[in-house]
């Protein structure tokens, strides 16, 4: 579970008890706070405990992608990406498509 917005949020190690409604489940705290049981929100559940190295390798690359297209000058909502996106658009492939 991560409470914050963004990458640079610790993860927290909880327990899902089961699922109230909507977007609400109850959560067992395993750390930190060990035993601790609130209720959080599905947008703040990220990632199986388990898979967590990959998740963390994933997040890096990610911020490590976007450093280096900064030191080369490419900005989202540059022309060059609205350009890049309006040709793999104009392709009408299903599943293809351009992320920064």
């Amino acid at each position: 579970m991560r409470e914050g917005k963004g990458a640079d949020a610790p993860l927290q190690r909880v327990k899902i008890i089961q699922h109230v409604r909507g977007k609400k489940w109850k959560a067992e705290w395993i750390d930190p706070n060990p035993g601790l049981v609130d209720y959080v929100e599905s947008q703040n559940l990220v990632v199986r405990w388990k898979e967590q190295k990959a998740f963390f390798r994933d997040e890096e690359r990610a911020r490590q992608l976007k450093s280096e297209n900064e030191r080369h000058g490419f900005n989202e909502d540059s022309s060059l990406d609205n350009v890049v996106t309006q040709v793999i658009e104009s392709t009408g492939e299903k599943g293809v498509s351009f992320y920064i």
